[in-house]
């Protein structure tokens, strides 16, 4: 029987380990918490078009493809899955707030169809080595389309109750530490470092959008 290695300290630094376990810790805390403004408004924070790749990416590096990182930072993805999956079931029941009176009457079949799209996709781009140990690659081409959405998701939407400052932070600060690690780890990926470096402004952009919205309903109390 194989020895399990927690963490593999052969090809990744303590520092590198330390950075991206607290970016996918932060990132539990982002579920949790969206888990819990579901169960209050049910709204689901995270918009439509993404959640499906996000699933999609966590089950294939859950069940399929196993990260190099250590059995301990494997939990950490079948967290993630576990946690998106309750997500994609409330957003079966609840996803009808997001989308347009036309597109209500086809958003489940229509979800249904992305994230089967999306785990067709994503198993031959990882299959065929266009990925990284970790998944970074394709994780971080879902998470410009995470960061750009959640913008236009929350301008589109005239509640601004719905969406969370917990969400939106640990969002940013969760994925700038994963960015920070494959900085260190892969600084001759340029095409990486610049997702990286998009997604980290987005998110800072998303914040403050969030922070100036909860200020404006602040006032109006």
């Amino acid at each position: 029987m194989d020895k399990i290695v927690w963490l593999n300290i052969e090809n990744y630094t303590v520092l590198q380990l330390v950075l991206f376990g607290t970016g996918a810790l932060l990132w539990i805390v982002n579920y949790i918490f969206i888990i819990r403004n579901i169960i209050k408004h049910k709204f689901v924070e995270m918009p439509a078009s993404v959640l499906c790749a996000n699933v999609a990416w966590e089950f294939l590096w859950s069940w399929i493809f196993v990260p190099d990182m250590g059995f301990a930072i494997g939990l950490g993805y079948k967290m993630w899955f576990v946690l998106d999956v309750y997500i994609v079931w409330n957003f079966y029941r609840f996803g009808y707030k997001q989308v347009s009176a036309s597109v209500v009457p086809y958003y489940k079949l229509l979800f249904t169809f992305a994230l089967a799209a999306w785990v067709l996709c994503l198993y031959f781009f990882i299959d065929q080595k266009m990925d990284n140990p970790i998944g970074a690659n394709s994780a971080y081409i879902i998470n410009i389309l995470i960061s750009s959405l959640y913008i236009f998701l929350y301008l589109r939407i005239e509640d601004k109750t719905l969406f969370s400052i917990t969400t939106a932070w640990t969002k940013w600060v969760g994925t700038g530490f994963i960015s920070a690690m494959c900085m260190l780890r892969w600084p001759e990926n340029h095409w990486l470092l610049a997702m990286c470096a998009a997604c980290f402004l987005m998110d800072m952009f998303y914040m403050y959008l969030v922070v100036k919205g909860k200020k404006v309903l602040r006032e109006k109390v």
